[in-house]
C-alpha cells in the first residue's frame, strides 16, 4: 500500500504516533465536514484508517467500517484518512497536493495511554506491568515503533512544507481547543464560520465524545485524556531515566513539549 496507493491532490491524512489525539482529530474533521454536527457518519466512516484495510478483518471493521480498497478508490473528493505512518511510510502516492495534519503528544503521557491501549485491545492482549512496557517503548518496539523518529521526522516535514503539513501538539489543542479547530479548518480550506467552529468544539469535547456512539468505539479507547497524568505512573527513577533519553534524542530538533504543571522540555 505504501508503494501502490493512488492519492489525489485533494487527499488529507491525519497522521499521529498512536495515542496522540488521533480520534479527537478525526472527530473534529468529521464535524467540520458537517457544519459542526455529527451527521450520518461516525469518525471512522468519515476518516477511515487507510492501512487497516491491509490488516486483519477485526481491525478493518473497527477502523475503516464498510470500506474496501475499491470503495476507497470510488470515494468522492475530498478524501480524509487516518494514518500512524512514519514520514517515509505514508501511502502518499504521487499526488503533490496531499495534505497531512500531524499531531504529537508529550511522550510520557503517550506511553501511559499506550500502556492502557495495549492492555485493553484484544489484538494486543498485553498482560505485563508498566515498568516492562516503558522499556518496550523506549527501545522503539511499541506498536508504532520509535516515538522519537516519528515525531522528529513529521515536525521537520512541517517546517519544510507548512502548506502541506500542519503541525499541532495535543497539549496545545487542549489549551486552545477553538483555536486549534480554526487552524484545522483553515488548513483544509473550509469557510471561516465562527458558528461551525463553536459547534465543532462543543461536539468534540471528551465528555461529548464519550457519550456519542459515533465518536466512541468503547474498549477504553477514549480513556481520560489530559496533560500530566504520567505522574501517577512514573517513579522518580523512571522519570529521570526517561528524561535522559529524551534529552539525548531531542537535542537539536527545535522541539519542546508541555508535560503538564508548568513543565516544558
Amino acid at each position: 500500500m505504501i508503494d501502490t496507493f493512488e492519492t489525489r491532490d485533494t487527499d488529507v491524512f491525519i497522521c499521529t504516533y498512536v495515542k496522540a489525539g488521533t480520534t479527537w482529530a478525526q472527530q473534529i474533521v468529521t464535524l467540520l465536514c458537517n457544519g459542526g454536527e455529527q451527521g450520518d457518519k461516525s469518525y471512522g466512516e468519515q476518516v477511515p484508517w487507510l492501512e487497516a484495510l491491509a490488516a486483519p478483518e477485526t481491525l478493518a471493521e473497527r477502523e475503516a467500517p464498510g470500506y474496501t480498497l475499491e470503495s476507497i478508490d470510488a470515494m468522492a473528493d475530498p478524501r480524509f484518512f487516518k494514518s500512524h505512518a512514519t514520514f517515509g511510510d505514508l501511502p502518499r502516492g504521487k499526488a503533490p497536493g496531499v495534505k497531512v495534519i500531524a499531531i504529537a503528544r508529550n511522550p510520557k503521557d503517550t506511553v501511559v495511554s499506550l500502556f492502557h491501549h495495549a492492555s485493553s485491545k484484544p489484538e494486543f492482549g498485553y498482560k505485563g506491568d508498566f515498568t516492562t512496557f516503558l522499556k518496550v517503548f523506549l527501545s522503539g518496539n511499541a506498536e508504532n515503533g520509535s516515538w522519537f523518529k516519528h515525531v522528529v521526522e513529521w515536525h521537520a516535514a512541517s517546517r519544510a512544507d507548512p502548506d502541506h503539513v500542519l503541525w499541532l501538539t495535543y497539549e496545545a489543542m487542549i489549551d486552545d481547543h477553538a483555536g486549534s479547530v480554526a487552524k484545522i479548518a483553515a488548513f483544509l480550506g473550509l469557510p471561516d464560520a465562527g458558528d461551525v467552529v463553536a459547534k465543532t468544539v462543543a461536539n468534540s469535547t471528551m465528555k461529548s465524545m464519550q457519550a456519542n456512539k459515533k465518536a466512541n468505539i468503547g474498549m477504553n479507547h477514549l480513556r481520560k485524556g489530559g496533560v500530566g497524568g504520567w505522574r501517577d505512573y512514573f517513579t522518580v527513577t523512571q522519570s529521570n531515566l526517561f528524561d535522559a533519553v529524551y534529552a539525548q534524542k531531542m537535542a537539536g530538533t527545535g522541539l519542546a513539549f508541555n508535560f503538564g504543571e508548568g513543565l516544558t522540555m
